[in-house]
This record gives structure tokens, sequence and C-alpha cells, in this order.
């Protein structure tokens, strides 16, 4: 899922096209480029602008095709998410899209996520 990462400190003030690759319990991000550019990989912490909004709705598209190849590991369900969060999903705000994920881990649908290195 290749996403355009927002210019900032972080991408050296440029606008990257990246991957999700980890999250970590701390609220960092480890993103792969895809846009050929250095560095290979990046680190978005807490306050940097990741494009949740980009990312979601792939993120649902690849849940209702059950097609994990190119979700984040971190996001791969370990068990079957219920119907009406997935079709509801969309419908609620980007806030509660989070709160909504936190929750699914928080219950085990997902991994746990690791300490940030």
């Amino acid at each position: 899922m290749v996403l355009v990462i927002p210019a900032q400190p972080a991408t050296s003030n440029e606008e990257r096209q990246a991957a999700l690759f980890c999250c970590y319990k701390d609220g960092s991000l480890l993103l792969e480029e895809k846009d050929g550019k250095k560095p290979a990989r990046f680190f978005l912490k807490r306050g940097d602008i990741f494009p949740w909004d980009q990312f979601l709705p792939k993120l649902l598209a690849n849940w209702q095709l059950s097609d994990y190849k190119d979700v984040p590991k971190a996001f791969i369900p370990q068990k079957r998410i219920p119907e009406f969060i997935i079709e509801g999903f969309l419908k609620e705000s980007l806030e509660n899209q989070l709160k909504i994920l936190a929750t699914l881990r928080s219950q085990g649908y997902f991994p746990a996520l690791p300490q940030s290195k």
C-alpha cells in the first residue's frame, strides 16, 4: 500500500512515497521507500504527519478482499473482524477509526506491537 507522506523534517522536508513497514508501541512508524529516494527506510514519530486518511481506506479494502500481501504485519487480522465494524468503519471520523483499531488490537484482533528500537 503505497502512501504519499507529506514533506516534514522526518522526510528531509521532501514529499515521499512509502509503505508502512512496522508500527511500534510508542506510536512511531517505520516506513519503506517506494520512490527510489534515500534513505530507503525512515521513521515517523508520534506527532509527525502520517496519512491515516490514505492508509485506512486501503487497509479496509484489503480486509474486505482478505488480501493481506500488502498489509503491514501489525494490521493483519488474527481473527475475523466483525462485519458490522467493516461495514461502518469508513463512516466514522478519522479519530474514531483510530480508536476502533486500538480497541480491536486490545481485544486480540491484531498482533501486539513491538517496542521501538
